[in-house]
């Protein structure tokens, strides 16, 4: 015999997990693009002060998962092209590895 989810169970899981309307999640990333916008280029002069209101409408716009969850993908995608970089300045280019 195989469990079934009592009609009981099924609000709880709706309630952990609110959907999202197509307009609310375009708001929603329009909302991510501008505070990430900003901040991409605040924090390569330094500061991003300037940008604190477009971080509250952001964290507004959007649920609080979703904020962790890009917050978390910018700073790994940052890392990453950094590491990137890193990588491209320590390693010889092949034209000099086949000249030696």
């Amino acid at each position: 015999m195989g469990s079934t989810a009592s009609k009981d169970e099924e609000p709880a899981r709706s309630q952990k997990q609110p959907m999202v309307s197509q307009k609310k999640r375009k708001v929603c990333y329009e909302h991510r693009d501008k505070y990430y916008e900003c901040f991409n280029t605040q924090t390569a002069d330094g500061s991003a002060d300037q940008c604190k209101e477009l971080r509250r409408q952001y964290e507004e716009a959007c649920l609080r998962s979703w904020v962790k969850y890009f917050d978390d993908m910018h700073k790994n995608e940052k890392s990453a092209a950094a590491q990137k970089r890193m990588m491209q300045t320590v390693q010889p280019s092949k034209r000099f590895a086949a000249e030696e």
